[in-house]
């Protein structure tokens, strides 16, 4: 078997500052990383090798420094590294990174490619899947588990979902992207390392991948960055110590109702004028079902489009992977569609699949939307990434908002450096396709009175190969609901282990709140994956956050940078906590939260 490790330098996001006055990221002097997500992907090959007697190769793309981390995967165990290297491919967006690896891969006959599931510094998640399709092979995305199973020539994958976890079979050669728990982070010793430099590493340049020097680069990709945007938001940073733990519950329950008032965002009653004939700029909104119905994500993404149909004078139009009955129309209409779009292929398609890719990349070409919206979940990015690099389109992920400029065009609103800086997208191809980070957007005010004709494409059917084997609800008190959540109880390891979860249920339940987690407690198992906030979890925008038994790390807090007030519980004055939090209390958190819930609780509604 050869397995193919692609592999990123990233640099430590941490360590990053930025020099408000000039409007630019300072990279100065910032340690550089191999990406943790590809580090999992590369212990995985690694075992696999030592398991199957498979031959690996780990490849990056960059500027000549990035042999840093084909060292170090030479010294975890990679047999071949290859280092694709060129001027030329400055400023490459997503399309054009994937279109340069598919090139560099496609005719080497990899059984295997793994990457990790999104880069630090982008977290977007796009390359894997939109590299699957450039070399048409399948993907899953997300993986925790891996088994190979020679006799069929498949792996079979467990993948984190939003709501739970799939096994996923998928025929070789196919691609995989890690997530947390596929195998042990591997840190090889300085000497070992060093002595990785000494080995060969094939060097690539453009020229040797194609004639044409116009698919590499910033001319190669179809996103750019406009003028930066800064949207700093400074917490109060009120750190109170040494009252009684009742003194201290009402001075941080006032607080919180005034800085979370302050920041809330006005309610919005206005019901949007409608525009079915208007297809000739019309807004597609991907579709996204849950159990019992429909992801709020969906609604939060026709909202938006229905506010931007308003500007466009354009029609908006609900898209379904699968058969749409009268409920659902009924609803996806009562939200803000004018149209459903049924995309029927008589089969049971994996939404992730190249055959979903395949029906809807199809749908866009015979229609010619303006834009599509898709919600940045596991499966939308899937989706999303898939489609795009099929009809060779700009894709820009994990967006914020969206505008439309005085030229007509769709700017999508991109968040960096932890939600401090927005980056406006621009896309030179049509239609513009995006992903929303649910949880940041709002729907439109509910139309019960409101239709929708249902217009239904009947695709062939073929033999998909991504097989569904078994799938897993996580049934976490609250978890499912964090995207909408009003209150949020995030905790830390702090709270002294799982068996204080049972308390703090109780109390998120009083207050009619989710409960929420930091990477080291879904690490550690005391809440499932679909819990955890931050860099490598979600995005939540809460009226209010209380993080009990927090540090406060960088990679934990940009998960809940939108959120209207936050208060902190910590035992250690000194954790980064206290600044990142508008009230903070010094104190044991079993003598200070439960006070402080039954002021927030018995006081005016949040």
């Amino acid at each position: 078997m050869k397995i193919a490790v692609c592999i990123k330098q990233v640099p430590t996001l941490s360590k990053i500052e930025f020099d408000y006055e000039r409007k630019r990221i300072i990279r100065d002097g910032v340690p550089l990383e191999m990406n943790v997500f590809d580090l999992i992907a590369l212990g995985r090959a690694v075992e696999m090798k030592e398991e199957l007697g498979a031959e690996v190769t780990a490849l990056t793309m960059g500027p000549p420094q990035a042999r840093d981390v084909l060292a170090h995967a030479l010294a975890v165990g990679a047999d071949h590294a290859m280092l694709i290297s060129d001027p030329a491919m400055a400023g490459s967006d997503t399309l054009a990174t994937s279109r340069t690896l598919a090139l560099a891969l496609g005719q080497r006959g990899f059984d295997l490619i793994l990457c990790g599931r999104n880069s630090a510094d982008a977290e977007t998640g796009q390359v894997g899947p939109e590299l699957a399709e450039l070399l048409d092979i399948p993907h899953v995305s997300r993986a925790r588990k891996l088994v190979y199973h020679p006799e069929a020539n498949s792996v079979v994958v467990e993948r984190v979902t939003d709501d739970g976890y799939e096994t996923l079979e998928v025929s070789l050669p196919a691609l995989v992207t890690a997530t947390e728990g596929l195998s042990e982070e591997r840190w090889p010793r300085r000497r070992v390392i060093a002595e990785a430099r000494e080995r060969p590493v094939e060097e690539v340049k453009a020229s040797d991948l194609s004639d044409d020097p116009s698919v590499f680069g910033a001319a190669g990709s179809p996103t750019r960055v406009a003028d930066i945007r800064l949207l700093e938001r400074r917490r109060l940073a009120r750190v109170i110590e040494g009252l009684e733990p009742s003194e201290a519950a009402t001075l941080v329950a006032e607080g919180i109702r005034g800085v979370a008032a302050a920041n809330a965002s006005p309610p919005t009653e206005r019901r949007w004028s409608r525009h079915p004939q208007g297809r000739d700029k019309a807004l597609w909104v991907v579709a996204e079902r849950a159990e019992g119905g429909f992801r709020w994500a969906t609604m939060e993404n026709l909202g938006k489009a229905r506010e931007l149909a308003e500007e466009l004078k354009a029609e908006v139009s609900a898209v379904l992977m699968d058969e749409a009955s009268p409920e659902d129309a009924a609803t996806l209409a009562s939200y803000g569609a004018d149209t459903v779009l049924a995309l029927e292929d008589g089969g049971a398609t994996h939404p992730t699949s190249p055959l979903a890719a395949a029906a809807l990349a199809e749908a866009i070409k015979t229609r010619r939307p303006y834009a599509v919206l898709f919600a940045s979940t596991a499966n939308g990015r899937d989706l999303a990434s898939r489609t795009a690099a099929r009809l060779s389109l700009g894709l820009t992920g994990d967006c914020v908002d969206l505008e439309i400029d005085e030229e007509g065009r769709l700017v999508q609103l991109k968040p960096a450096l932890g939600g401090n800086v927005v980056a406006p997208i621009l896309s030179d191809t049509l239609p513009y396709m995006t992903t929303m980070r649910p949880g940041l957007l709002s729907p439109i005010t509910r139309e019960p009175e409101a239709g929708a004709a249902v217009e239904r494409f009947h695709l062939p059917a073929g033999k998909d190969p991504v097989r569904l084997l078994a799938s897993r609800r996580e049934e976490d008190v609250r978890g499912a609901e964090l995207e909408r959540a009003r209150i949020v109880l995030g905790v830390g390891k702090g709270i002294g282990g799982p068996e204080r979860l049972a308390e703090i249920h109780r109390m998120a339940e009083r207050l009619g709140a989710s409960v929420a987690a930091t990477r080291s407690v879904t690490d550690a198992g005391w809440l499932p994956k679909q819990a955890q906030v931050g860099l490598t979890g979600r995005a939540i925008a809460p009226r209010v956050y209380i993080a009990v038994g927090i540090r406060g790390a960088f990679n934990h807090m940009v998960g809940v940078q939108k959120a209207g007030a936050v208060a902190a519980i910590n035992t250690n004055a000194r954790h980064p906590i206290f600044q990142a939090a508008d009230f903070g209390i010094v104190g044991d958190w079993q003598d200070y939260l439960p006070p402080l819930i039954e002021a927030l609780a018995d006081g005016p509604a949040l």
